[in-house]
């Protein structure tokens, strides 16, 4: 769905990712991201999954963005104008006038991005997503760019995150989704399944806003309580949180992820199969009233 303004862009990014298959870039998505019924992945640079929003984006947000990149996948390590209808970006359950919200949010985000030069770690701060032209068309088309300064980060990436949007789509929590997210980047990782996080780390990672949820018992009992048990009934593993304390305060927490058995993982799957309202009233620890039909074809004798 994208369109370049150089012939020549295309053949040198190719060529960049011969020389290198273990990149980002080279890997490839799965399925179609864009139908929340029917599976499908996205390849998700970890440069953008380990970021500090300064200006925090919403559940919604995330996913058009999670969209976006997956429309782009293929020539996204060019300068170019990537194009999208605006009906693909409609698996978020937003009317057109949330998805404008949701691009201007995106376009005035700027990130924080821990990047590696010459054997050193570097913090950089960049816009998430260029400008944008929208189709006044109810159903019309979305022409995007991504930063020339990100497109510089992701051709270097080489390590990354493959979200399944089944469970994209599945969460009710912002931090559950940036939590998924952080997991899946770290799932691979070979001989390691937890990781220690200072507050202000989690924090930042789990985008947080500013000001809100600083007491730790305020953060566990409403972002990592929140987050955890929607990974945990909805994902192909668990995930726990052990705070660590010096003296009274907790100044740490361990975050440790395993792997689901083969039946925790079908039940994993039969929650996302589920309908929306049977499942958003699982994840919330409630059984859902389901409304009785009627057929009211039949005579009054026979309902």
């Amino acid at each position: 769905m994208s369109h370049s303004n150089s012939p020549l862009d295309g053949a040198k990014a190719e060529l960049a990712l011969v020389d290198n298959p273990a990149r980002t870039l080279a890997q490839k998505g799965r399925g179609n991201p864009f139908d929340p019924a029917n599976y499908g992945e996205i390849v998700k640079p970890g440069e953008l999954v380990d970021i500090v929003e300064l200006t925090p984006l919403t559940l919604a947000d995330r996913r058009i963005y999670n969209l976006l990149i997956a429309n782009a996948w293929e020539r996204i390590g060019e300068p170019i104008i990537h194009r999208i209808a605006k009906t693909a970006l409609k698996g978020t359950h937003q009317g057109n006038e949330r998805i404008e919200s949701s691009l201007l949010r995106l376009m005035g985000t700027i990130a924080i991005v821990t990047i590696r030069k010459a054997g050193k770690s570097y913090k950089r701060r960049v816009q998430l997503l260029g400008p944008s032209d929208e189709s006044l068309e109810k159903d019309g088309f979305l022409h995007y760019r991504i930063p020339e300064e990100l497109i510089e980060i992701l051709r270097n990436s080489e390590v990354y995150a493959r979200l399944k949007t089944q469970v994209m789509y599945c969460f009710e929590s912002k931090y559950a989704l940036c939590l998924y997210e952080m997991i899946e980047r770290r799932i691979g990782l070979e001989y390691k399944q937890s990781e220690e996080f200072t507050i202000a780390e989690l924090r930042g990672l789990l985008n947080v806003p500013e000001g809100k949820l600083e007491r730790f018992a305020d953060l566990n009992k409403y972002c990592l309580k929140v987050a955890q048990e929607e990974i945990n009934k909805l994902c192909p593993f668990y995930v726990d949180f052990t705070p660590i304390k010096k003296g009274r305060k907790v100044e740490r927490v361990a975050l440790m992820w395993l792997p689901k058995t083969s039946s925790g993982r079908r039940d994993a799957q039969n929650l996302i199969d589920q309908h929306s309202i049977v499942r958003r009233a699982k994840l919330r620890g409630g059984i859902p009233e389901m409304p009785v039909l009627v057929d009211f074809s039949l005579p009054a004798t026979q309902r």
